[in-house]
């Protein structure tokens, strides 16, 4: 996730060349590696998709029914745009930034195995408001972003339209305005310490695609320099 789309990009032959260096920094690029990396994903998203589905049953107000439905639409989208992506044209070197991107991504779904805070109206409302909202913003990132998604720091094709054209990254955004609402239904140190550590990870990881991404386009630096990473005029 994070990785951006455009125009323009180069085959991963070209990306390659000859250089015996350069084909050793991009082993990842071929297509055995890329067809067996595209499961995991697939299946993590599937297994999710399911739960959604179960608990889906059990919704009985409009908002938790339309919180699952949004999340299912991006459990649907994850897969088929996993399944369906573009090869890379180029990867991160070495272990650390691939490290970051399954943290990341491992680090949110473990907050789902603490104990849930005790039903309050209070906090519970807006905490499927932020959830619903993420989603919705997260589906819409998701579409703009397309064939061109990536959980490890690789690039594809470089999006530079839509919400993509006000931020850098902005399906972080929106997991993060989701995960917000999660952290309302768990309310508890263990909860709040965890969320706070995955957001560190997750400033990592973009700076770790932005490397990658950077070095795959030559256009990204004068987008990064137009282009806010997260908030507008902010950040």
């Amino acid at each position: 996730m994070g990785c951006a789309d455009g125009v323009g990009a180069m085959s991963v032959e070209e990306k390659l060349g000859t250089d015996p260096k350069e084909k050793s920094k991009n082993w990842g690029l071929s297509p055995a590696y890329d067809a067996v990396m595209r499961l995991p994903l697939t299946a993590l998203a599937a297994y999710f998709l399911w739960r959604e589905w179960e608990a889906l049953e059990s919704a009985r107000d409009l908002v938790r029914i339309a919180v699952h439905v949004a999340t299912m639409l991006f459990l649907v989208l994850i897969a088929g745009f996993t399944l369906a992506r573009r090869r890379p044209v180029r990867r991160s070197v070495g272990p650390w930034p691939r490290f970051a991107a399954l943290a990341g991504l491992l680090l949110l779904y473990s907050l789902m195995l603490l104990p849930r805070a005790a039903p309050d109206p209070r906090w519970d409302a807006p905490a499927l408001g932020l959830l619903l909202l993420g989603q919705f913003f997260c589906v819409v990132a998701l579409l703009q972003l397309g064939r061109s998604l990536s959980v490890m720091p690789e690039a594809r094709r470089l999006v530079t339209a839509g919400l993509y054209g006000r931020i850098r990254h902005p399906l972080y955004l929106a997991e993060a305005i989701a995960t917000l609402g999660v952290l309302l239904q768990f309310r508890s140190l263990e909860a709040f310490l965890l969320v706070a550590l995955q957001f560190a990870i997750q400033l990592w990881r973009m700076r770790e695609e932005e490397k990658v991404l950077e070095a795959a386009f030559p256009e990204y630096g004068p987008y990064r320099g137009r282009t806010a990473r997260l908030i507008p005029g902010v950040y």
